[in-house]
Formats: C-alpha cells, structure tokens, sequence
C-alpha cells in the first residue's frame, strides 16, 4: 500500500462579500399614466427591481423601506428600514465588501448593468451608472468600508455624481461609470421599457391595459 501523503486541494480564497439593495425611496409611482394607481405602479416596479437584484448570483440582495416591503424579500433577503447610500454602507460596513445600490423605479434593469458596477468595484472606490435621458443614477456601487474621501460627498441617486467625484477623488481611477440605462419617473419615460426583455412581470401585467403601454426603448 503506498506511503505516499494524499493530496490536499487547497482552499480557495473566498469571493468579495457583495451586498445589493433596492431603495424604495425612489418608486415609479409619479409615472403612473391615467387609470393605474401610482401606488401598485410603484409596488410593482419595486417588486420588479428587486427580482433584477435577487437573481444575481454570489450577491445577497435586499430591500430599504418601510416596514410592507419586507414581505416581497426571498428567502436570506436583507431587510433595512431606511437611509441614504452613505447610511447604507455604514451599517454593512464590517459585513460587506462591496455594495451597490439601485432605484425602486427600474423594472426592467439588465443584470448586466450590475455585473459591470461590480465588475470594476475591486479597483474603484465607487462607481456610478447613469440614469439615461435624464438625471441621476440607476446604481451606485461603493467599495466598503468607504473610502476617507468619500465621506462627506453627497450620494443621491436622483443625482449623477462621476463629475464631482472624479474631481474629489485623489486619483481618477477611484471613479469608475458603468453602463447607462433609464428609470421611470414620468409617464414618458414607460415608452422606453422593451417588451422584448424578459423580466418585469408585475410592472407589464399592471400596464398591460394602459393606452401608454411600452412600445420598445428610446
């Protein structure tokens, strides 16, 4: 029988602890066309968003708002009452390495689009992903705990932040953009929603017999 020692595969190192939110600050509800109520089109455009977070893989996904919403979380889900992005990134601060958060208002947001925030996190403190046709942000990706310099810059995702931030940074490369997409804050705004992705189930079927009903993205 051999005498050989058995060969021990080494561990490999665990992945960044990510974190991603959706924040119910920010609901679709003033897109509501005439006949939808704007609080089921905000409901259901949370819901939505949510569901782009939680099926992301190797990311706990969660929700911030008041109490009702813990009720849409899936099983492991990150239930946290409220606070803004630097709020936020406190109180995971020691248990997550990477954060990003998203508006309530963007059903139809790609998983890609987060992949790509997260893709470049490990090398920028923050990273921003614009709002397209419009102010603001569809996910803001932070590094934790947060970088010194960014403690007293505002981080509000109805705000594109990458100009001032990259001007504030030490170095350029602490600021990273991600891909664009857009939100739905105005009636218009449902325009641009595809029915051709998949996902936004509960937003389509809230829509479905609106006369403003999605016709592909602009």
């Amino acid at each position: 029988m051999s005498t050989e020692p058995a060969l021990v595969e080494p561990e490999r190192p665990a992945g960044p602890r990510r974190v991603a939110l959706v924040s119910a600050r920010y609901g679709a509800g003033a897109a509501a066309p005439p006949g939808v109520d704007a609080a089921a089109l905000a409901q259901a455009a949370l819901a939505d968003s949510y569901e782009v977070l939680a099926d992301l893989v190797g990311v706990r996904s969660g929700i911030v708002g008041p109490a009702p919403v813990a009720d849409l979380l899936w099983p492991d889900g990150l239930y946290l009452s409220e606070g803004d992005v630097l709020s936020l990134a406190a109180q995971l601060s020691g248990q997550a390495d990477e954060l990003v958060v998203v508006p309530a208002d963007v059903p139809d947001l790609p998983g890609l689009v987060l992949a790509k925030v997260l893709k470049v996190l490990h090398r920028s403190d923050v990273v921003v992903a614009p709002a397209r046709g419009g102010a603001g942000c569809v996910a803001l990706g932070l590094r934790l705990p947060v970088a010194g310099w960014l403690a007293d810059q505002p981080l509000d995702l109805d705000l594109d932040p990458y100009e001032r931030l990259r001007a504030a940074a030490p170095s350029r490369d602490q600021v990273a953009r991600a891909p664009d997409w857009h939100r739905l804050r105005t009636p218009a705004d449902l325009r641009r929603l595809d029915p051709g992705l998949e996902g936004w189930e509960q937003t389509r079927l809230l829509l479905s017999g609106s006369t403003t009903a999605a016709h592909g993205p602009r």
